[in-house]
Parts: structure tokens; sequence; C-alpha cells
């Protein structure tokens, strides 16, 4: 089975398990994948099975998908491995599931049925398993609860995703039901979202979604669900730290396990000292594009009294490169964009122009070549547009408007 893992964004560690032909992701209740996030569009994309693994699609999306830093205009191939990113806030990798980690699903027809009345001594539970404190026990003693982010709710969750009353659960018929209350942001069972007022009955290992970023579980053997819980949470702590998860991703697969050579360095530094890049102006380019726009842009921004850092001397993807560029990133005051084609499938320079643009640090775009879509981070600062007739004249422009960001 292949599976998204969430990286980054509102729930990190989550597992999204891919079972269908067609898998929906998306703010929308509807999706088959549901993520509650502000750069996450209501239908965001779409993956669709291909043998063993999945094609993924844009589905015009406000803030695009991205596989391995490149923006999805066709169909992708997913392999274990890719990293998607789903705007700026959410990155999620496609994955195989490995047996050992994967935990069983109970089967919600074969559990044992309860027909008795709840009661102070006999009654089910709701346990937390996503999205608030994993194995959070909430026992249901009364006929009629009322889950919402209100404080005269039975069951009170403060988020701000949660209506004030989200949705009531009656025993009826010697079984709850769950009936969503005309909630903002929707309820479900077991992936199915349920329309307003109409009540749905709940058995035992049922999952009760709650505004796609709160997961229950309905049963009345909490201590098993608390385990099972804590069996995910175990799984989740063996996998890859952040940092060993974007070295992975960028050092085309290479050994983790390489011994670390001898850190090359160039004229310019590449500031591997605490604080030696503070003050400089990080340049990022398509390498091919280094002797012709580069060395020469680089010369008179230096003739300027600029400060200047490029990565050029680093072997991308490796630990020394890593190390240098997160102290670029950290410490350098502004950032150039030598924008192309070939730039723009980079990664490397979505990384850091993504990094700037969410932290509101400025930065200058350099139109070398022409593209098709600018990205919408350049889009909003001042475009200097390289002349190959007067490069010195660009030059000169793009010096200018260095230095009045730079105060």
């Amino acid at each position: 089975m292949t599976r998204l893992v969430m990286r980054r964004g509102p729930q990190p560690g989550k597992i999204f398990d891919l079972e269908g032909e067609i898998v929906t992701v998306g703010s929308g209740m509807k999706n088959g994948i549901i993520i509650q996030d502000n750069d996450v569009s209501r239908e965001h994309c779409r993956l669709i099975r291909v043998m063993a693994d999945y094609e993924l699609y844009d589905l015009n999306s406000m803030r695009g998908t991205f596989v391995s830093g490149q923006r999805l205009k066709a169909g992708w191939l997913l392999k274990p491995g890719n990293v998607i990113e789903l705007g700026e806030n959410v990155t999620l990798e496609y994955e195989r599931a490995p047996a050992k980690v994967e935990l069983t699903k109970l089967n919600t027809q074969s559990a044992p049925r309860h027909t008795e009345k709840p009661t102070a001594q006999s009654h089910p539970y709701l346990v937390a398993t996503a999205g608030m404190k994993i194995g959070e026990v909430f026992a249901l003693q009364s006929e009629t609860v009322r889950i919402g982010r209100e404080q005269t709710n039975e069951i009170v969750i403060s988020n701000s995703a949660i209506s004030r009353v989200h949705l009531i659960l009656r025993w009826k018929d010697n079984v709850y039901e769950v009936e969503d209350q005309g909630s903002t942001n929707g309820t479900a069972v077991n992936g199915t979202v349920l329309e307003a007022n109409v009540p749905q009955p709940i058995h035992s290992n049922d999952i009760i979604n709650v505004a796609a970023t709160i997961e229950l579980r309905f049963t009345w053997q909490p201590d098993d669900v608390k385990n099972e819980s804590e069996a995910e949470k175990k799984a989740i702590q063996s996998r890859p730290s952040t940092k060993e998860f974007l070295q992975r991703e960028t050092a085309d697969n290479k050994s983790a396990t390489q011994p670390n050579s001898k850190r090359q360095t160039s004229k310019l530094g590449t500031g591997l000292q605490s604080g030696a890049l503070i003050d400089h102006v990080f340049i990022t380019y398509a390498r091919p594009e280094w002797q012709s726009i580069i060395v020469p842009m680089m010369a008179l921004m230096q003739d300027a009294g600029l400060k200047v850092w490029v990565d050029q001397y680093l072997i991308q993807g490796g630990d020394d490169w890593m190390i240098a560029v997160e102290q670029a990133l950290s410490e350098c005051k502004l950032l150039v964009v030598v924008v192309s084609p070939e730039a723009l499938e980079s990664r490397y320079t979505r990384l850091a122009y993504r990094y700037f643009f969410n932290r509101e640090k400025p930065i200058v775009p350099v139109l070398y070549a022409p593209v098709d879509d600018m990205p919408l981070e350049l889009k909003k600062h001042s475009i200097v547009t390289y002349n190959s007739a007067d490069r010195k004249k660009t030059f000169d422009e793009l010096i200018s408007e260095v230095k009045r960001l730079k105060g």
C-alpha cells in the first residue's frame, strides 16, 4: 500500500493511506484527503492509480502543487520518496507503507455490540487519535452529548475550526447517532461527510472526523485504542527527523552514511563560520548560466562594495552544501534570483526564494531569460530585466535596487 505522510502542515506526522483508484486532496469536506490550510484550495490536486503507484495532477489550485520543487503543469507519476508541496505551508512525502508500521484496522462490523443504555457505570468513549492530545479519553455517560468549542458543551474542543456547537451524539434505538449541527467545517464518519441535521448511527471503532482536524474513535474499550495510538506515535517518532528527511531529499540518493569530506571553500566564502554571511547578498541561479551572467554580475557588485555569496564551489545536495546554504538563508540580508526557465525548474532555487518570501526578507528578481509563468513570490517584487545589448546598465540597475533595499 502507498501513502502520503505529512511532513509539514497542520498535522505533522499524519498518515493518509491511498486506497482508491482516484483520490482527491483539498480543504473541502468532499475530498478523500482533507487538509485545512489557507494555502490548500477546496479541490487542490488529484491522484490517479497507475499500476502500483499514483499519478498526480494539479486542479488549477491557487497556490500550486509541486513535486521535488517543480510546479505541476501536467501529470507526474509518483515514486517513493517524492516530496509533494501544496502551496507554501504543506509538505507531504509519498511512500510505500512498511507492514510493520501499519496499524491493523479494526472491523467495525465484527466488534461486539452494546445495547445497554449508557450509565455512569457502563458507557462508551471517544478517544482522540489525531488533531489533539493523542489518547485523550471522553466518557459518554448521558443520552445526549454535545461537542463544540463553546464551554456549555459536554465535550469542549478549543479549536478555531470547530463550531460553537459542532455535533451532537444521541442515544436512540440502542445505538448512538451522530448529527452535524450545520457546522462550518463539517463532520464525517469513516470518511463519509454527514449532511447537516441528518443523524448517522455509529458502532464500535467507527472514526468521527470533526472539521477535518480532529479524529475521534468511538469505542467501549478505550485502553485498546490508547495502546494503538501509542504504537502509532512510536512509529512516527522512529521516522526520519525533518533535517534527515531534507538531507535525503536533496542528496540525490547518495548514502546518508557517507563520511564528511573536508569542506570546500570559495574565495567568497561559504559561510561556515557563524555570522560570516551577515550583510551579504545571496545569489541563486541555474548553474549552467554561471559564466554567462553570474561571473560578470558578481564582479560589478563587488566593485560597488557589495558582499555577495554563491554556492558554485560546493556540491549541490552534499553535507557541506546543506550547512552552507542553511547559514546563507538565515544570515544573508537579501536574495538575488536570476530568473530563467532552467532556474525555475531547480528545487534549490525554489528553496531559496520561498524561504526569503515566507520570512518577508527582500528579494530582487533578475529576468535573464523569458519564462511562461513568473512565480507569485517573485511577481510581488520589482523585477530587473536583463538587457544583453547593455549588460552594464542591467547590473547598475540591479546594484541600485539592492542598495535601496538594504538601506
